[in-house]
This record gives structure tokens, C-alpha cells and sequence, in this order.
């Protein structure tokens, strides 16, 4: 043996025993958040001082106890916002099964690169199944593919880079200044991240046209139609027509076939953001909301919202999964594979814009393991059902008002005290509603535009909420709305 071969330096390869020593320490703070749930507010009474005051240290030049870190994790939660409250009724982000958390720790542990077949042979087969499975859900056909992607947005961009490269194919290499202009369209009520995706793909903001909507807060067909020709006119060619199942704001589902139809006539790309409202694909009792969806050359699907997993777990579904590897391969002597020699599977780093990529396949599919499609099913239509008896509640309070329709598990509503016509005003004293319950922290809700007009959120996307939360809220909304409008702290109209 050599004289100069370097000591081995072992001091980060815990022991199994020492691993399963910090585990068990670490699990015990995760089953002491899950006993607390039903008790603590949704969220706490925390400033940026106080977070910074309880969390800020130096990075230690030697390992603390494990005594000392845990203290520092039992803060970190205690200071933390609870999305996995009964009572957080805000923004579309789930609560995390507890399968999918404990997934993760094996997921982390193997540290499977799914970006590589030979790397991730088995984690790409089970995402390989799940993205086949959820095609299937939508109605998509056999020739359906796609892939795990680190949130909606990344997931929108990429069904918008194929749609860009469909409508003009020498993009990729020559980029867009060489071709046409293109241009998207989308309702007014789609997510921010579609002219995000514009801005990164070359095209700018401006080339996406937002569609006004009908008094349903749904994209009108007559005017998208409209849009398309008088940019046709102008020989701007139409990239992709996108079309959301869910929006943000208040749940709406355009007329997806109709838009379909629309796409199909003009030869566009038909792109479908259901980030939120794909979910109900899972419910055979509620998956008619989505017709046409099956018409779609490309989806967006968070399984992190309304499938309630943990974070980050976003799908793009392709209708022809071929079209991925011409969009975004690429060829570099690191990552060249003699493939006949020894079999291997497609490499999903060469199918999107992330090489590398997590196992996060596994906190979806071991949570349908555990629970079971109907499980999940259930639970979603129990959203939908609490959603509308919050709708009913609200109508037979006389200062509270529904401000539109609600839809899937999202209600707006208001209050409106006897007597008040200023909506400015009303816009006023709902904003500052809405702050005043999230500050009180016992139930979270957000704020919504409806029609231009400023109303309180309820969004249900965590299995823990039930009818009491619901109360509670309505509650707040009443008694913090009247000593907003009667104690003087806003001009009263």
C-alpha cells in the first residue's frame, strides 16, 4: 500500500445507529406539529424581528448537540405559518401528507438524480408510472408523456417553450427575432407566470393578449376568437391559446372545449393550466368539470395544491411525449451513453429544462398507496361540499355578501355593512379585514379581485378543514369587520 495515500476523513458518514439516533429526534418534532394542529392558529404572532431574534446564528465551526439543533427546529416550527391548519383558507398551497413527508426522508436518503435512466432506474420508473397514471386521469391518449417539475411556473414555461418551438421551429436555433411575432392568449384571470414564461421564451409580455371574461369569471370564446384574427390580419401568428381549469382568484374553469375548438381551427398550441383545479380529475364524480381537457397538447398539473402534496410537485402532461426530447435534448460528451450495448430507459434530464431532478415521484406515489384514488376523491368532493355550505352561510347573513359564484373549493365574499354603497370604501375596510384576521392568526384567509372589486378568500386545498374553520372565519369577518367600520379606523363614506 502506498505511503502516501491521504487518511481517510470520515467525519460526515454517520453510522447507521447515528443516523437512526438524530431520526427518531427529528420525528418526534414532526408528530409534536402534528399534535398541535388542531389547537395552534394557522398562523403565529411573528415579526421579521422576531423570526430574525429566534433563528439567526452563526454557522457553528464544530457540531452543535442534538439537543441545541433540535431546540433551534423547535422554534423554526413554532414561528412558522401552518399550511397544514384546518384553519389556513388561503393561498393554493396543501397542507402535505404524512406519507409524503415520511416519503421524502427515503427519497433524500437514496438521493436518486432523475435527471439519468442509469442512474435513477427505479425512481424513474415509478415517476414514469404516475405521469401515466395522471395522463390516463385527464383522458389524454397513450402517446401522453411528461415529467416532475419544480412548480407550475416551471411547468407553464415548459408547455409554452414546446408550443413556441411548434409554431416556429427554427426558434430553438435561430431564436424568435428571426421569425414571425408570436403571440399568447389567455383570459384576464390566468396566473402571472404565462407572461412570465413569454418574458423568458424571447417573446416579451406584450405578446400575450388577455381575453376578457364573462360574468362567471370565464374566458370568452368570442373574444379570443376575435383576438386571433386581428392578429392574423396583422401577421402576428398565434403561438398557443392557454386556458385555465382553476383559476386563482375564484376557482373558474373556462370553456375548455370551446377553447379547444378555437385552437384546433387556427392550428395553436392548446396549452391547459389546471395547477389548481386538475385535482377534481381524481374524483370521477367531479372530473366532468374538465371536459375537454382531454383536448389539450399540453397540461400543467400541481399535485402540491389540491392533491395535498408536499412541496415542490408539479407535472407537465404532454399530449405527444416525443415532442419533449426534440425541444429540449441536448449533447455534450459527459452524458454520452453506448445504448446498444446495454440497455437503459429515456434519460427525463434531456426531456426538460432541469438535469438535475429530485425523487419527488415518491411523496405522490406512496400517498396513493397508502390512501388509496377513492381516499383522495373523497376528500376533494368534501372541499367542494364545504365550499358551497360556506356560499349558503354567507347568503343568509345579512352583512356578508357571496361576490360571485363560488367554484371548486374557492369562495369570495364580503362584508358589507347596511348601508354602505361606496365601494371604494368597501374595497378599503375588506383589505384591511383581511389583514386584521391574518394577523389574528386563528384561521388565514387572502383577498381576492372579483370584477374589480376587493373581497375576502376562502380557499380549501387542506384535508384538515372542516365546517368549524369555516365558522370561525365568517365569524372574524363579522366581528373584526364592525369595529373596522364603526370604531373610526377607516374614513367612513
Amino acid at each position: 500500500m502506498p505511503e502516501d495515500r491521504p487518511i481517510p476523513v470520515a467525519d460526515l458518514d454517520w453510522s447507521p445507529d447515528r443516523a437512526r439516533a438524530f431520526a427518531d429526534r427529528i420525528v418526534d418534532l414532526y408528530t409534536g406539529y402534528l399534535e398541535s394542529l388542531p389547537e395552534a392558529p394557522a398562523a403565529p404572532q411573528v415579526t421579521p424581528a422576531s423570526a430574525r431574534a429566534a433563528l439567526r446564528m452563526a454557522v457553528p465551526d464544530e457540531p452543535l448537540s442534538d439537543d441545541d439543533i433540535c431546540a433551534h427546529l423547535q422554534a423554526l416550527l413554532d414561528l412558522s405559518t401552518r399550511p397544514g391548519s384546518g384553519g389556513f383558507l388561503a393561498y393554493i398551497s396543501g397542507g402535505g401528507t404524512v406519507p409524503g413527508a415520511i416519503s421524502d426522508l427515503l427519497a433524500s436518503g437514496l438521493n436518486a438524480n432523475v435527471g439519468g435512466w442509469a442512474i435513477s432506474p427505479a425512481a424513474s420508473e415509478v415517476e414514469e408510472q404516475l405521469v401515466g397514471w395522471l395522463a390516463g386521469r385527464f383522458g389524454l391518449p397513450s402517446s401522453a408523456g411528461g415529467m416532475i417539475v419544480q412548480g407550475g411556473s416551471l411547468a407553464n414555461l415548459t408547455g409554452l417553450k414546446l408550443a413556441r418551438d411548434h409554431a416556429w421551429p427554427p426558434g430553438r436555433t435561430d431564436g424568435v427575432g428571426a421569425g414571425p411575432p408570436l403571440a399568447f392568449y389567455t383570459s384576464s384571470e390566468s396566473h402571472f407566470t404565462i407572461e412570465r414564461a413569454a418574458d423568458v421564451l424571447g417573446l416579451g409580455e406584450a405578446s400575450v393578449r388577455k381575453v376578457s371574461v364573462d360574468a362567471d369569471m370565464r374566458m370568452r370564446v368570442d373574444e379570443l376568437e376575435r383576438m386571433i384574427a386581428d392578429d392574423v390580419a396583422k401577421g402576428v401568428r398565434p403561438a398557443a391559446v392557454v386556458a385555465t381549469a382553476g383559476t386563482t382568484g375564484t376557482g373558474a374553469i373556462d370553456p375548455l372545449a370551446d377553447v379547444a375548438a378555437v385552437a384546433s381551427r387556427h392550428g395553436v398550441w392548446f396549452h391547459v393550466d389546471a395547477a389548481y383545479g386538475g385535482a377534481v380529475a381524481v374524483s370521477d364524480t367531479l372530473r366532468p368539470l374538465l371536459a375537454g381537457i382531454e383536448l389539450a397538447d399540453s397540461i400543467t398539473f400541481d399535485a402540491h395544491k389540491w392533491l395535498y402534496a408536499p412541496l415542490t410537485t408539479a407535472f407537465i402532461l404532454v399530449r405527444d411525449a416525443a415532442l419533449l426530447n426534440g425541444s429540449f435534448s441536448a449533447h455534450a460528451a459527459y452524458v454520452e451513453q453506448e445504448r446498444d450495448v446495454i440497455e437503459r430507459g429515456p434519460d427525463m434530464g434531456m426531456e426538460g429544462l432541469q438535469l438535475s431532478r429530485s425523487f419527488s415521484a415518491l411523496r405522490v406515489w406512496v400517498a396513493l398507496l397508502a390512501h388509496g384514488r377513492s381516499a383522495f376523491a373523497r376528500r376533494i368532493e368534501h372541499d367542494v361540499d364545504l365550499t358551497s355550505w360556506l356560499a349558503r352561510r354567507v347568503e343568509e347573513t345579512p352583512e356578508l355578501e357571496v361576490a360571485c359564484a363560488p367554484s371548486l373549493s374557492i369562495c369570495c365574499f364580503r362584508y358589507h355593512p347596511d348601508g354602505v354603497s361606496d365601494e371604494e370604501y368597501l374595497d378599503r375596510l375588506n383589505m384591511r379585514l383581511m389583514t386584521e384576521i391574518q394577523a389574528d392568526g386563528e384561521v388565514f384567509p387572502s383577498n381576492a379581485q372579483v370584477h374589480e372589486r376587493t373581497a375576502l378568500r376562502s380557499c380549501i386545498v387542506t384535508y384538515r378543514t372542516e365546517a368549524v374553520h369555516l365558522q370561525i372565519l365568517m365569524d372574524k369577518a363579522l366581528e373584526i369587520g364592525a369595529r373596522l367600520h364603526t370604531g373610526g379606523t377607516l374614513v367612513t363614506p
